[in-house]
C-alpha cells in the first residue's frame, strides 16, 4: 500500500493566503466589542486606602464609581474613532470597549468621605478608613440584671 499525498490539503508556496490572518478576521468581527481590565494600584496608609487606574482615552463623563455593601465598582467604556484621509483613499478606525472592575473592601471605611479625581488618564479613588472607636470602660453594678429579667419574663408570658 502506497500512501498518496493530496495537494488541496498543503498551500502552494506563492499563495497568499494565510489561516491565522483568516482567523483573526473572523474574530474581529464576530466580537465587535472588546472588553478590556485596567490593571489597578492599590496603596494603605493610616488614613484610607487609594487605588490607582490607568485608563487613558476614555472621558470622565464615560466613568461610573458605586459604593454598596463594602464593594467598590468601577465601570466605564471608551470610544476612540481615527480617521486618515490620503490621495484618494480614506481610512476609518473606531474602538469600543468596555471594563469593569470590583474590591471587597474593609467595612470600616467612611463612605461619606469616599472621593475620586480623574487627570491625564489616571483615575484615582480614595477610602479613608473610618476612625477607630476608642474602647470604652462599662462599670459592673452590684445586684440583680432588672433590665434583662423583665424582658425574658415578659416574652414567656406571651406565648
Amino acid at each position: 500500500m502506497s500512501l498518496m499525498r493530496r495537494a488541496y490539503l498543503q498551500p502552494t508556496v506563492n499563495s497568499n493566503w494565510n489561516i491565522w490572518r483568516e482567523f483573526d478576521d473572523i474574530l474581529r468581527t464576530a466580537v465587535p466589542e472588546k472588553t478590556f481590565s485596567p490593571k489597578a494600584e492599590i496603596k494603605e496608609n493610616d488614613k484610607g486606602y487609594l487605588l490607582s487606574f490607568d485608563i487613558p482615552g476614555i472621558k470622565e463623563d464615560d466613568i461610573k464609581i458605586d459604593f454598596n455593601d463594602s464593594v467598590l465598582r468601577i465601570y466605564g467604556e471608551r470610544k476612540s474613532e481615527h480617521k486618515e484621509e490620503t490621495e484618494g483613499t480614506f481610512h476609518t478606525e473606531k474602538y469600543y470597549g468596555h471594563f469593569e472592575r470590583s474590591f471587597k473592601v474593609p467595612e470600616a471605611i467612611d463612605d461619606a468621605n469616599i472621593e475620586a479625581h480623574y487627570n491625564n488618564g489616571v483615575l484615582q479613588v480614595f477610602l479613608p478608613k473610618t476612625p477607630a472607636r476608642e474602647s470604652k470602660k462599662i462599670a459592673i453594678k452590684k445586684g440583680e440584671n432588672v433590665k434583662f429579667n423583665s424582658t425574658s419574663d415578659k416574652q414567656e408570658e406571651s406565648h
